[in-house]
C-alpha cells in the first residue's frame, strides 16, 4: 500500500469523524479528502507528475496536511523544510532537492523570492493564505475528485534533510512503504483508534512530527488538534478543550509542562500517554 491510498482508504472508512482541529476551525476526514482533491488537481495543472519533488513549507496548520497528501497522491515526493529556513539555506535546499514547486505562506514565499532567478527548476510557488492566490482558489473550486497515478510501495514518498552537522545537509529519501509501516505503529502498539485525540505540538516537518501526529491519526482515524506556534499554558489550554489523549514531543517540552506553575488548575485527565524522543527521558 502506498500513503495515498492509505489516506483514501482511512477518509472513506471515517468520513464523518473529525480529522484537523485549528483554533476554532474542525475539518472532517470527508472534507479533508475534498480538499486534497482539489489541491492534487492544482498541482497537476502546474505540471506537477510522478517522479517530481515538491518543497512544503509551512508550520503546524491544515494547509500543510492538505498539501503533504496533494503532493503524494500525484506521485510526487514531497520535501519538508524547516520554516526557519534562510534564503541562504532555501538556495540549497530547493536546488539540491530538484523541487519543482514551492508551497508555503505569503510572507515566507518571500525568503524565495531573494533567491528565485538562482533556481532554474523550482519555478512555481503555490501561497496557501492569500485569497486571491490559486490554493484558496482551488479549495474552494476543485475539481474535487483526483484519480491517482500507478504509485508503488517502494517509490519516493518524502524528503528530508538531515542537520548538516559536517557540511551542508543531505536530503534522505523515505519510501511510502517506509512511512506506512510507521503509520500503523500507533494503532498496533497502542491501540490507536477513532476516538483518540493528539496534540500536534512538534513540527509536522520533522519526521518524528509527522509519523507519530499525522500518519498514524490518519491511519487510526483520530483528530490532530494542530498547534502552530504554543506555550506551555496554551498547551494545557488545549488539553482540556479537545480532550486529548495523547502527545508526541521531545523531553525538554514534558519537563516544562512538569514543572509549570499552575499545571494542577487544568483538567487533563482524557491525557493517557505520551510518546517521547529525540533525546533520553530523565528518570
Amino acid at each position: 500500500m502506498h500513503l495515498g491510498r492509505m489516506f483514501e482508504e482511512s477518509c472513506g472508512r471515517f468520513a464523518g469523524h473529525v480529522a484537523l482541529i485549528h483554533n476554532d476551525r474542525t475539518i472532517t476526514y470527508r472534507e479533508l479528502n475534498a480538499s486534497v482533491n482539489a489541491i492534487s488537481n492544482q498541482l497537476h495543472r502546474m505540471g506537477i507528475e510522478k517522479g517530481n519533488q515538491v518543497a512544503l513549507m509551512l508550520p503546524n496548520c491544515p494547509e500543510f496536511v492538505i498539501s503533504y497528501f496533494a503532493i503524494l497522491k500525484t506521485g510526487a515526493s514531497v520535501v519538508t523544510l524547516n520554516v526557519q529556513s534562510t534564503p541562504h539555506e532555501l538556495k540549497h535546499l530547493l536546488g539540491n532537492s530538484d523541487a519543482k514547486a514551492l508551497i508555503t505562506t505569503g510572507a515566507m514565499s518571500r525568503r524565495y523570492e531573494e533567491i528565485r532567478d538562482e533556481l532554474p527548476l523550482c519555478r512555481d510557488v503555490l501561497i496557501t493564505d492569500q485569497p486571491e492566490e490559486a490554493f484558496q482558489q482551488a479549495l474552494s473550486q476543485g475539481p474535487f475528485d483526483f484519480t491517482m497515478p500507478d504509485i508503488h510501495s517502494d517509490d519516493p514518498a518524502v524528503m528530508i534533510y538531515t542537520a548538516g552537522l559536517t557540511g551542508k545537509p543531505l536530503g534522505a529519501v523515505l519510501t511510502h512503504r517506509n512511512l506506512t509501516s510507521q503509520s500503523r505503529l500507533l494503532k498496533n502498539v497502542y491501540g490507536g483508534s477513532e476516538e483518540y485525540v493528539s496534540l500536534a505540538v512538534i513540527p509536522l516537518y520533522h519526521t518524528f512530527g509527522t509519523s507519530v501526529n499525522l500518519l498514524g491519526c490518519i491511519y487510526a482515524g483520530a483528530s490532530v488538534v494542530l498547534m502552530d506556534r504554543f506555550t506551555l499554558e496554551g498547551i494545557f489550554q488545549a488539553i482540556e478543550r479537545n480532550k486529548v489523549t495523547f502527545i508526541a514531543a521531545v523531553p525538554r517540552l514534558f519537563l516544562g509542562m512538569l514543572f509549570m506553575e499552575g499545571a494542577k488548575k487544568y483538567d487533563t485527565g482524557s491525557l493517557d500517554f505520551c510518546i517521547t524522543g529525540g533525546s533520553k527521558m530523565p528518570p
